[in-house]
């Protein structure tokens, strides 16, 4: 079985790319072919790609002549490859490649309001990554989902133990420095943290263009010498390994992957109640979570609280473990997606 695996490009901190190189990995019984698109200037990881399964094609153009001639490029490429199916992680480009009479899956990984378009030309075989994008992907098409299939995070066998004197007044953000994961309501829930007199530390680790804006506001509100900006980390495990717990602030996400690596490293993640994000919160889980989008005071009436009781937090993290664990094992999740493959392949789905 030969199938392309493919996504719009390879962005070294984009979450879906990470899950692809993981769900690669760890893929038996399939020999797998990369393809993306044009990746805007971000800097890509191809480094796990062998040089001759991967190939670029130019399918995010709005030029419809060179669209055309892509489409004619990449069924020419998918037929000399013998190729059995595509599996692709971008909406407009599965809808693309499945007009032009090529077999995709399709994995949702973010949900996206009601388009016409979409609901047309929505491949007839879906996956998602958690059960409110699954239900996103029924609304918005009016088609089945084949499975949940989360991201893929290697996980210990129990949590590890957390020093709380050496962590218990630090917290870490991970993720790309742009509007859409609310870094501005972090740095302003921080500065309110610091006026009632804490001082918390905190590392936003994250590369992306928003670092200059946000390193100004953080020196403008006086809480510089709390915040530290690090920059891109491929490995970010040894920064939650000094946090009491991640926070992950976003007005959209699909599955965090920072949010499983946290939990990985027994640390629970503090989330905005957005699909996605909700779907990782633990049942039961006792400390408050699930905020809303952009309200700074319940942000820093949220981070104090967590501050205020440790002992929580790392209960909290364990739970987070456990219930994240089995559900993102890396073996399990490219095996899923192996028994689809084989599933559409042979005609029954």
């Amino acid at each position: 079985m030969r199938v392309c695996i493919m996504n719009d490009n390879f962005y070294r901190s984009s979450g879906a790319a990470i899950a692809i190189r993981r769900i690669s990995r760890e893929l038996t019984g399939v020999e797998y072919f990369i393809a993306g698109c044009r990746n805007d200037g971000l800097p890509e990881d191809l480094s796990w790609i062998p040089a001759h399964r991967y190939e670029r094609f130019d399918l995010k153009t709005s030029n419809p002549a060179r669209l055309a001639n892509e489409l004619v490029r990449f069924k020419r490429w998918f037929k000399r490859q013998k190729l059995d199916l595509v599996h692709c992680h971008h909406r407009r480009i599965s809808a693309l490649i499945n007009a032009w009479g090529i077999p995709v899956l399709y994995t949702g990984q973010l949900t996206f309001p009601h388009a016409i378009w979409f609901r047309l030309l929505h491949p007839k075989r879906m996956t998602a990554i958690t059960p409110s994008v699954a239900q996103n992907l029924r609304e918005t098409t009016g088609g089945e989902v084949l499975a949940c299939i989360g991201n893929p995070t290697e996980f210990p066998k129990t949590p590890p133990f957390i020093d709380l004197e050496k962590v218990k007044n630090s917290a870490v953000c991970v993720g790309r420095l742009e509007a859409v994961k609310g870094h501005k309501h972090l740095l302003a829930a921080w500065k309110l943290l610091l006026d009632r007199g804490h001082r918390y530390r905190l590392d936003i680790v994250g590369e992306g263009p928003l670092r200059g804006e946000l390193e100004e506001q953080s020196r403008h509100d006086g809480t510089s010498n709390l915040i530290r900006f690090c920059g891109f980390n491929q490995n970010v495990s040894e920064f939650l390994g000094n946090s009491l717990f991640a926070i992950l602030v976003s007005r959209v996400e699909g599955q965090g992957i920072v949010t499983l690596e946290a939990a990985a490293m027994g640390r629970a993640t503090l989330l905005t109640a957005v699909h996605g994000s909700v779907d990782l919160i633990p049942p039961g889980a006792k400390l408050t979570n699930g905020l809303a989008y952009g309200n700074v005071k319940e942000l820093a009436e949220a981070v104090q609280s967590w501050f205020a009781h440790p002992d929580d937090v790392v209960r909290e993290g364990e739970q987070f473990f456990h219930f994240l664990k089995h559900s993102s094992d890396p073996k399990m999740v490219a095996c899923a997606y192996r028994d689809i493959y084989r599933t559409i392949v042979s005609g029954a789905a």
